[in-house]
């Protein structure tokens, strides 16, 4: 949300660093600062005034160059205004605007817990798929546009079919937009070899996550879920304004080369857009998916967080203590961001007090009011020789949903005392959210509210899907441990990842949508990164040596649904947004781990575990997909579908191999057919009786499962 207060900060720091090089480092992550022809523009996001759309569009582009437009979408608009014009704000024909939020980020187990292997083999299926004919974008930091992942698997051709580094100041940046470097030429891809160093450093995420989605394995078992797809990196500056600008881009693209998109965000940030999802940006994506982008983002790492408080207010007073990230912890470490939503309608006060290490307040700060609102303040507590300074923003109706909104950041400068939140109101439910602030603005992590003692609030996990993955329109995405079958021929793993962010949407809409795997997921690495990890495997390729790298999060169970959203649209490219959630919804997996989900969902699973295989057949339209519930042995070890079964009976596992004995009883225990043969197995069911049958299957193994069918 823009104020005053941060365009006053960005016009005293350009008045204190004439200098353009250094201007450029003090800004870059604190403010969202492009360059462009050698100018900084500052990067915006804004409304039309309702039916002024055409004129305003001409008003703005009057203004070049000092105004550059940027993306649209509905009544959307990014648009960048030169540093030193920012003075025409208050002139745009907008109805609200904003400075652009800033923002941060966020195989085989995971191709075997999907179960992709069986979509790129064909069970069950007219043909196998791979992806092919489908653009997979991927917005992220870190690429390595050289990596052998990114080929085909013969290893003879890039994939990537297109990349913008918005950080790269020798342009040219795409036409539309005129900053950054784009490429869109197979040689000049391969001569940029990397995106550049930016905010961190020489990254790796990107590579990592598009390996994932879309990796062909690089002569390894380490194949992503869709390796035959086209790619597209956005390497984005770190505000709204350039992520809408690179989703606006990677569309274009798609719709010239008449192919269907999914864009991959495993990023998140409680700055972009609004927790319920009517921010301007959740606005922007959402006119998008109607448009046929699919968008699919990462839940959030905060599920081990208790960071949220909800509370329903009758005149009583919330207190909660503020745990700290430790400022030795991270060299951008700025303090602790509180972020507080009411009801539309119902005002709140809210402030902060000084503890000592116990529950004792030995200090109040002021009561501020949303009533009074719009407040801002850079301000400080001083007790005792202490000095915390704060940061706050008060509205009474914030101008995207017209809910009553209060952020306080606070520093504790190394004081000793503790800092408590304190909230009153006559009614109405205030929800509160505890995230760790870094001076170059990309915190998005949460720390808990602690209950030291009698009269104090702990937190708890929920209400934690942050933008863009709580917008109406987006798949959010949760993560698990992926299952394995461990020497013993057991299988292990199944359980929740405890970093999953929990839902709902601040609006009470169901988040995260679906799960997938997301721990220790093995994926390619840059080879340009200055980081430092464990290598788990290297290739040579092209004369140069290329790593992987095990990473958890739910950065890795995002890409992973991506990817099997390109499946589903290279077997139907038809498919509408809804269409492609409504199939991955009635597919999910469910088991011992998920418990039994409801028809609404779960705020932890969301609908269950995503099953690539019977997403694919559902949007195919072959009837009859479900598979037969084992009733002896473990759930998972052996695929039986369709059932009811008419003509054909499918048989398979994403993990064992080799030969399977099978024998079909009816429910008197007479044998109807018997027989043995290797996975897959496709039995004739069209002579068997109709009516309930048990079929019992015995792997060269030992495993062993019986399951119930209907013949028809």
């Amino acid at each position: 949300m823009t104020t005053r207060w941060d365009l006053a900060q960005l016009a005293d720091l350009r008045l204190q660093l004439p200098d353009a090089k250094a201007f450029q480092l003090a800004v870059e992550g604190t403010f969202p600062v492009a360059w462009m022809g050698g100018r900084p523009m500052v990067g915006f996001v804004g409304e039309w005034h309702a039916g002024a759309e055409a004129g305003g569009q001409e008003a703005m582009m009057a203004l070049a160059p000092a105004v550059r437009m940027g993306s649209q979408k509905g009544a959307v608009v990014s648009f960048r205004v030169e540093m030193d014009h920012l003075d025409v704000l208050d002139a745009l024909p907008l109805a609200q605007w904003h400075l652009a939020g800033m923002a941060a980020p966020d195989l085989e187990k995971a191709r075997y817990g999907t179960r992709v292997d069986s979509v790129q083999a064909g069970l069950g299926l007219p043909q196998a798929y791979h992806g092919e004919g489908v653009l997979i974008g991927v917005l992220d930091w870190g690429f390595d546009y050289t990596h052998p992942m990114f080929y085909d698997s013969l290893l003879n051709a890039s994939r990537v079919r297109a990349v913008w580094d918005q950080y790269r100041q020798m342009g040219p940046g795409p036409v539309d937009f005129g900053y950054g470097r784009v490429a869109e030429d197979a040689a000049d891809i391969a001569e940029l070899a990397a995106d550049t160093a930016n905010i961190y450093g020489f990254a790796y995420h990107g590579t990592h996550v598009a390996g994932i989605a879309g990796g062909a394995g690089a002569g390894t078992e380490l194949v992503g879920m869709a390796p035959a797809a086209e790619l597209v990196f956005a390497t984005f500056l770190i505000d709204e304004a350039a992520a809408m600008d690179a989703f606006a881009w990677m569309q274009d693209i798609a719709e010239a080369d008449g192919k269907r998109l999914v864009i991959n965000n495993s990023w998140s940030l409680p700055e972009f857009g609004t927790r319920d999802g009517e921010g301007l940006f959740n606005q922007f994506i959402d006119t998008m998916s109607e448009e046929g982008v699919v968008f699919v983002a990462s839940a959030g790492n905060n599920g081990d967080n208790d960071y949220h408080i909800e509370h329903a207010f009758s005149g009583d007073i919330l207190r909660s203590r503020v745990q700290f990230y430790p400022e030795s912890a991270n060299p951008n470490m700025w303090g602790q961001a509180l972020t507080l939503w009411g009801e539309e309608g119902a005002p709140f006060e809210a402030g902060i007090a000084l503890t000592s290490m116990g529950s004792n307040i030995v200090h109040e700060g002021p009561w501020f009011s949303t009533s009074d609102g719009p407040t801002l303040l850079d301000s400080v507590l001083v007790f005792e020789g202490d000095t915390l300074p704060f940061e706050l923003i008060v509205e009474e109706a914030h101008p995207a949903n017209g809910r009553p909104f209060v952020r306080i950041r606070v520093r504790k400068s190394g004081s000793s005392l503790g800092v408590g939140l304190q909230v009153q109101a006559e009614s109405g439910t205030v929800h509160c959210w505890n995230t760790t602030h870094l001076s170059n603005g990309v915190g998005n992590w949460g720390q808990d509210f602690q209950s030291p003692g009698a009269g104090w609030t702990e937190g708890d996990p929920y209400y934690g899907v942050q933008t863009p993955a709580c917008s109406e329109s987006v798949i959010a995405v949760a993560a698990y441990y992926s299952e394995y079958l461990n020497p013993l021929g057991n299988e292990g793993g199944g359980t929740l990842a405890n970093f999953s962010s929990y839902g709902p949407a601040l609006d009470g809409r169901l988040k995260p949508e679906i799960a997938a795997p997301g721990v220790s997921v093995e994926s390619s690495m840059s080879s340009f990164t200055d980081a430092s990890f464990t290598v788990t495997e290297e290739v040579e390729f092209n004369g140069g040596v290329y790593p992987f790298a095990k990473l958890s999060g739910t950065s890795m169970s995002g890409p992973a649904v991506a990817g099997i959203v390109a499946l589903m649209l290279e077997a139907n490219p038809d498919l509408t947004v809804d269409e492609v959630r409504d199939a991955l919804r009635l597919t999910a997996r469910q088991d011992e781990h998920t418990g039994d989900i409801p028809e609404a969902g779960s705020t932890v699973w969301g609908w269950g575990k995503v099953n690539a295989i019977r997403a694919v057949q559902e949007v195919l339209g072959i009837n009859g997909v479900r598979e037969a519930a084992p009733l002896e042995g473990r759930a998972g070890v052996f695929q039986v579908w369709p059932n009811p079964v008419a003509e054909h009976l499918n048989v398979a596992s994403v993990h064992l191999k080799g030969a399977v004995d099978w024998d079909i009883k009816d429910l008197q225990g007479r044998r109807i057919a018997a027989g043995s043969g290797t996975l897959p197995l496709r039995l004739a069911a069209g002579t068997w009786p109709k009516g309930c049958m048990l079929i019992r299957l015995r792997s060269d193994g030992g495993e062993e499962a019986t399951y119930r069918l209907v013949v028809e």
